[in-house]
This record gives structure tokens, sequence and C-alpha cells, in this order.
């Protein structure tokens, strides 16, 4: 019989996420991450050709992709 597998629904997989970046995110400094954010959420910005109103938006999804990143160690540090 075959094993049935977990559906992660985008709650539960940023969740999961960010219970992993939890000892991952100190392995830079808060500053490096704040940069690192910074430049994430300018990048998902001039993608949108930098249309007025998404600011939070930009760096709420630039910080969690760069901990997701930080998690899976694929940022030079």
């Amino acid at each position: 019989m075959a094993k049935s597998r977990e559906i992660t629904t985008p709650a539960k997989a940023t969740l999961d996420s960010a219970e992993k970046n939890t000892g991952m995110l100190h392995s830079v400094t808060p500053e490096q991450r704040y940069h690192y954010v910074e430049v994430a959420a300018y990048y998902i910005a001039e993608r949108r050709c930098f249309d007025a109103g998404y600011a939070d938006e930009d760096w709420a999804h630039a910080e969690l992709e760069i901990d997701r990143l930080l998690a899976e160690g694929q940022i030079n540090r």
C-alpha cells in the first residue's frame, strides 16, 4: 500500500520555512539581512515597473524570499 503524502498549504509552508530559518538568521548579522531584503525588495518593485502603493507587499515578499534562501544556504555570506 502506498504511503499518503501530506499536502502542504502555503500558510504551512511559510510557517515551516520560518521555523527552519530561526537558526539560519543568526549566521548573518541583522544589518546583512536587512541589506539582502532591501535589495530583493528593489528588484521585486522593478519587475512591476515601480508601481506606487506596493512597498509593504514588496518588503514582505522580499523578507520571505531572503529567509528561504538563508535557510537553504543559497546566499553566500
